[in-house]
């Protein structure tokens, strides 16, 4: 499926629930802050790690963040084949800059 096609399924799944705008990105952040609690758990408290608890908080936030962007007309398609076009011209870059101490940190941290 297609970010257009998720979209618009999404945009008619809610025609009857509309929030209005504003309501679209505190309901962004509440599934991010949920979560974020799912990650602190894994992380910072040693918590075993449920991946199908992680899956449906990232299907959460990832639902969440479509409803924003339906309801400020921002086409997911387009702003994400910009954003690759942009990244591509920066990777060497970052590679160059970061890559070295993020190899570090992932061998401490992953």
């Amino acid at each position: 499926m297609q970010l257009s096609e998720i979209q618009k399924f999404c945009k008619d799944l809610l025609l009857r629930v509309k929030y209005p705008r504003v309501g679209t990105i505190i309901g962004l952040q509440e599934e991010l802050g949920k979560l974020a609690e799912v990650v602190m758990d894994l992380e910072i408290y040693g918590k075993p790690f449920d991946k199908s608890k992680l899956e449906k908080k990232c299907a959460e936030v990832f639902f969440s963040f479509v409803d924003l962007c339906n309801s400020y007309d921002v086409e997911l398609d387009k702003i994400s084949k910009n954003r690759i076009e942009e990244m591509k011209k920066k990777i060497n870059k970052w590679e160059k800059e970061h890559g070295e101490i993020l190899r570090d940190r992932r061998g401490k941290f992953d």
